[in-house]
């Protein structure tokens, strides 16, 4: 957690979620009564006159947890909203009381008024302290990727060639067939004995229930061409396609350093637009290779 009591905000995902300035203060006066410092949902929702929905709560947990108001001290397999979180109240204050000053002044990022929204997303430089307000609000990939897994009703298709068998998402990912959500991964190179992907895939398969494994669905997409001596074709896509209804697509793996310290960009878009992006990933994902599991 951060030492610098004033510090500003670099992650808005509470702006993003909530619209109602007196939920957000209510739930930072609840934080700040408690007389302990490890915080779960169930602990907010008590002093709340409605208990936090699953969007909301990601939404808050990941928002403090990026701004250094809190870290997890226990995970849970349902998934990073049910997690323990030791927060510090100070930093729960600072962090909330901007949260809901962003609101109250009307300061999210602008909607078109359209069907198709489309909003800039980014991983920043490890240590680049931005200067402009405009860029401390661009939301980061991570959380951006994590919300959107969170809110999942029914399909998530992803697209991404290389993967960190310890990255948390990970463990959100294999939570998704166990809720009953068909899941589709169209990934690279599963034949790499030693590669992470393997080990990732493996490790998913591992946590989903036996239940529920048709839910998740893996391909392969690469070919080395013999004769050429060089790459036939492979994906190096990464697309996360949320209920055909939101869509991520940018420049970063599902790795600790796309998702931390590299400069990555990317685009979310929302409407009927996605449908488009849905079928152009059907296609592809039926050309390519079934992935027996485990591997």
């Amino acid at each position: 957690m951060t030492d610098d009591h004033d510090a500003i905000c670099t992650n808005f995902a509470v702006v993003r979620q909530f619209d109602d300035l007196d939920r957000v203060v209510a739930i930072r006066d609840t934080i700040s009564a408690l007389n302990h410092s490890d915080v779960t949902r169930a602990d907010v929702d008590r002093g709340l006159e409605t208990p936090l929905t699953t969007r909301e709560a990601a939404a808050l947990f990941t928002c403090l947890q990026k701004n250094g108001a809190a870290t997890q001290s226990a995970t849970d397999e349902r998934g990073f909203w049910a997690y323990t979180f030791e927060v510090d109240p100070l930093e729960v204050d600072r962090v909330l009381t901007q949260q809901a000053a962003v609101i109250a002044s009307d300061g999210r990022s602008p909607q078109t008024g359209k069907d198709e929204v489309v909003e800039f997303v980014a991983t920043l430089p490890g240590g680049f302290e931005p200067t402009s307000a405009r860029v401390r609000s661009i939301p980061d990939i991570a959380s951006t990727i994590r919300n959107q897994v969170f809110n999942a009703d029914s399909s998530v298709r992803i697209a991404n060639p290389y993967f960190d068998p310890s990255l948390e998402l990970v463990s959100d990912l294999a939570s998704l067939p166990r809720r009953g959500v068909e899941t589709q991964l169209l990934t690279r190179e599963t034949a790499d004995e030693e590669g992470d992907t393997r080990t990732t895939l493996n490790k998913m398969w591992d946590l989903i229930d036996e239940d529920n494994r048709d839910n998740f669905e893996v391909r392969d997409l690469y070919r080395w061409d013999e004769s050429q001596g060089s790459q036939a074709f492979a994906t190096h896509a990464k697309i996360v396609i949320v209920d055909c209804r939101v869509c991520y697509v940018g420049s970063a793996n599902l790795t600790d350093t796309s998702l931390s310290t590299n400069f990555e960009f990317g685009v979310v878009v929302e409407g009927d637009i996605v449908e488009d992006a849905a079928t152009v990933f059907d296609e592809v994902f039926e050309y390519s290779y079934p992935v027996d599991l485990p591997i």
